[in-house]
């Protein structure tokens, strides 16, 4: 019994010990994961959430506003804008202004040209009807959205300078108007909604009898009203009594501040109105004009919320009388013919630096050239208007259209959106949905800036427009002039490693193909140069983190299948030493859906309506949804937020910095801007534009130099070279005539080639080569030293003719023939084009003039005989 009672009791202990192991082991678990949980939690919360890095490059940009004084029209002898006063002059221009209308003119003193806000005579216009004569007579056009989110639209005439809410300043070297746009509430009667009891006991007393006796009725102590005499609801909407009431107030010396003052006491202010004040500024500058719209001063009342303004639509417009043309810049370039009939046509309407990726949709209908250039011109036959975008060109987007449509003139003007917004879609258990517009809570904080400059005939047409241009961001460093003479450089891309499919026991996964080694490629470089090729540009693709589509630059390893990092560097020394120069490509922005080091939920762009993070991909051809990954996941990638840009860009540079490499291959900094509509932490495009420009500013400083792609202005000032540059228009049906007004601009100063030759879709490359000697743009090619086939199950089977043994022959005589036509310019800036039927002539600084004809039968120009599908170049000195 005793041995019995011992065991049990040995057994109760040895349970007892064994549930207290097991609470022990459970509390040292459940606090090791709590720990766990708080260390991920510190991690996320100092890595991602509390990351402000990119902030101390926001806080550079500094907006001033200038105070403005009573605005005092400035006295001279005689006039030179009848109608208008003067309100400031420099020593080109005079700014004259009505101070009735708001508009302003600009008169030129070099050439008796007055230009104007708002075009002379437009009330006899006899097309436009109400809104449009409306739209004639304003300064700008704001799109809002009220409180109930409905969207409208206000223009400055009608709902600001037609009922006299507007002001005039005088500010420095010009004037400032401020609008208040909205309908001002009318108070009919000012007969407030509650009564303090002192007030209350004032009125009384000095009130008769029966007077008396209505206050008494018509205000009442009760708890709602919180210890106030709250007027009876009966009365708040009977017109007959508040007039009565009103005129015992008036009677008792009450007064409208005491009506104010008794409705804030009650708690209920009277309901505002929804308005909106918005502030122009125009100022002479040496150029001719600058308008500003400052948004540190706009203000929005009544919870209404500002989306975009269009800014001085008619400004410089022509009439219908008028000749000449528009200029806007449509991939490499576009006119719009004044007048030109095609009154059916859709206007011309460009975002500038293409659409916000975070603003467009998923449905990719077209494939357009982006707008690289902010800028757009009115061309006369003396006289030019050169428009470009200082400040906000990231935010802005531009329209043209033509008279005869909506009223009787040609004009231009960009429109800024200064406030986004998301469509949410709302699903109900019925199956019926609608879209909410979400709208962002704050506008962005930029003074929007466009400068109008004032052009003589000296630089008349879109070819004086560049030369002026270009003339100017020289001067202010945007574009450096280039030795002339050397030969033309040959553009090619090299792709190196690419993931491929392969499977092991049924499984399928990824790994890196070898298209071209480091060493293959050194070899395609010493071919090159014994056919001929003595200037090449090799942009290798594919040589770090996996290959081509690669992972995030924070580290970098390079391929070892390719060669590794001597190879890599014994390449740089092989086509330094054959006269080139190697560029290595890195993709900043879009990073592969497979990455693994990439925190995709944290540092994505993500859209502001249901705060969904930024995955694209291919475009699937049936649904034509970019979103697709059609077999290959590598090809999605996520947007990365501007706010982590930097943290990438400092990581490749550390990680590159002791290379000897010559340059770097941006493959999408110089071509795509984003935002990132995180609610919390809402940045611009144009903010990101200033994160970009600095992680641009960085790379050029590690020594090395930059091959861009796309060649967005603000990229630029970094490039030693671009690629993919716009060498043609998107051929919309108002469009008259394609120029190369960005290579009027870039030649000369920056080397440029369009894409890739051998991937066009055209079997005749003639045309391909006419264009590219009329637009003074280098050839480009891309290759592999390994059979293309070899890439036709991974995500480049697009690149199904890259080979470079077919291509090498090819490559070279195209170059030959086009070193030998544009040889003489190199280097040499582009002063004028122009294009008469299937003959274009482009004439170069150094005298030297270059005659293309398109057409299938000889042409003549300049008493010079050009052959069909050909080209001649006159006036090189021997």
């Amino acid at each position: 019994m005793n041995e019995r009672k011992t065991a049990k009791k040995m057994q109760g202990g040895i349970l007892k010990h064994r549930r207290r192991l097991i609470r022990r082991v459970f509390y040292i678990a459940l606090g090791v994961a709590a720990l766990g949980a708080l260390c991920w939690f510190s991690y996320v919360l100092l890595r991602f959430q509390l990351y402000t890095g990119y902030q101390e490059i926001l806080e550079t940009r500094v907006y001033t506003t200038e105070g403005g004084a009573p605005f005092e029209a400035l006295q001279e002898a005689e006039t030179s804008v009848p109608g208008m006063v003067l309100a400031a002059e420099n020593g080109n221009f005079k700014l004259y202004t009505d101070t009735d209308t708001a508009g302003i003119a600009v008169y030129d003193k070099r050439n008796g040209v007055t230009v104007y806000s708002n075009p002379p005579g437009l009330e006899d216009d006899p097309i436009a009807n109400k809104t449009n004569m409306n739209y004639l007579k304003s300064q700008f056009i704001l799109d809002y959205y009220n409180p109930s989110r409905t969207a409208g639209v206000y223009d400055s005439y009608s709902m600001a300078v037609e009922r006299g809410q507007f002001t005039a300043e005088a500010i420095t070297g010009g004037v400032r108007y401020t609008y208040e746009l909205g309908e001002k509430e009318e108070i009919e009667y000012f007969v407030p909604t509650s009564l303090t009891p002192e007030k209350y006991g004032e009125i009384l007393a000095v009130s008769g009898t029966a007077d008396g006796d209505t206050i008494r009725r018509m205000y009442s102590l009760d708890l709602d009203t919180e210890g106030l005499y709250g007027l009876i609801y009966t009365a708040r909407s009977n017109k007959r009594t508040l007039r009565n009431i009103d005129k015992i107030l008036q009677a008792a010396g009450f007064t409208q501040e005491d009506y104010h003052t008794q409705m804030a006491q009650g708690a209920e202010d009277s309901a505002e109105a929804m308005a909106f004040v918005i502030a122009l500024e125009y100022r002479l500058v040496d150029e001719g004009l600058e308008v500003k719209v400052p948004v540190s001063l706009m203000e929005e009342r009544g919870g209404g919320s500002i989306y975009r303004v269009q800014l001085l639509r008619s400004f410089g417009a022509a009439g219908a009388d008028e000749q000449g043309y528009i200029v806007v810049p449509d991939g490499a370039g576009a006119l719009i013919g004044f007048n030109n009939g095609k009154l059916n046509a859709a206007a011309y309407s460009q975002y500038i630096y293409n659409i916000d990726p975070m603003e467009a949709t998923y449905t990719i209908l077209e494939n357009t050239t982006p707008a690289r250039l902010p800028l757009f011109g009115i061309c006369r036959e003396s006289s030019s208007i050169l428009a470009t975008v200082e400040r906000g060109a990231a935010l802005c987007y531009l329209t043209a259209d033509i008279a005869g449509k909506y009223n009787s003139y040609n004009y231009c003007y960009p429109t800024f959106v200064l406030r986004s917004y998301d469509i949410l879609s709302m699903f109900g258990v019925s199956g019926n949905e609608a879209e909410l517009p979400i709208i962002e809570r704050e506008l962005y904080d930029e003074d929007v800036t466009v400068l109008y400059s004032l052009l003589t005939e000296e630089n008349a047409g879109y070819s004086g427009l560049a030369n002026y241009y270009r003339a100017r961001l020289i001067g202010e460093g945007v574009l450096s002039e280039q030795e002339e003479g050397g030969k033309l450089p040959l553009f090619y891309d090299v792709i190196g490693g690419v993931k491929g499919t392969a499977h092991f026991l049924g499984f399928r996964y990824l790994q890196v193909e070898k298209m071209t080694t480091f060493r293959q490629a050194g070899e395609i470089a010493a071919e090159l140069k014994e056919l001929g090729v003595d200037n090449q540009i090799m942009n290798f693709q594919g040589w770090m983190n996996g290959g081509y589509y690669h992972d995030v630059t924070d580290r970098v390893s390079v391929l070892g299948q390719l060669g590794g990092r001597a190879g890599l560097e014994a390449l740089n020394a092989r086509v330094e030493e054959l006269g080139g120069t190697l560029f290595l490509d890195v993709a900043f922005q879009n990073v592969t859906l497979i990455s693994k080091r990439y925190a995709r939920a944290y540092e994505s762009s993500r859209y502001y309506g249901a705060g969904y993070t930024a995955i694209l991909g291919q475009v699937n051809p049936a649904m034509l949804r970019r979103v697709s990954a059609l077999g290959y996941p590598e090809t999605m990638y996520s947007i990365i937020s501007p706010k982590f840009l930097s943290r990438y860009v400092d990581g490749f540079i550390g990680a590159t910095d002791d290379l000897e490499l010559a340059g770097y291959s941006l493959r999408d900094l110089g071509d795509q801007l984003h935002s990132d509509k995180r609610r919390t932490e809402v940045i611009s495009r144009e903010e990101a534009m200033a994160i970009v420009t600095a992680q641009l500013e960085k790379l050029a400083g590690t020594g090395k130099q930059l091959l861009v792609s796309g060649g967005n202005l603000y990229a630029l000032p970094y490039a030693a070279a671009v690629v993919d540059a716009p060498l043609s228009t998107n051929e919309f049906f108002i469009v008259d005539e394609a120029i190369p007004l960005y290579p009027l601009i870039m030649h000369g100063c920056v080397d440029y080639a369009g894409m890739q030759i051998n991937r066009t879709e055209s079997a005749d490359w003639r045309e391909e080569i006419l264009r590219m000697i009329e637009y003074g743009a280098c050839c480009r090619f891309v290759f592999t030293f390994e059979d293309s086939a070899e890439m036709k199950y991974t995500g480049l089977n697009r690149y199904y003719a890259t080979t470079f043994d077919s291509w090498k022959q090819s490559a070279a005589e195209l170059y030959l023939e086009l070193n030998e036509a544009l040889a003489p310019v190199s280097g040499v800036q582009m002063l004028s084009h122009r294009r008469v039927g299937d003959v274009a002539k482009v004439t170069y600084a150094n005298g030297v003039t270059i005659y293309v004809n398109y057409g299938a039968e000889e042409a003549e120009m300049d008493s010079l005989p050009i052959p069909p599908q050909d080209y001649i170049v006159e006036g090189v000195k021997p």
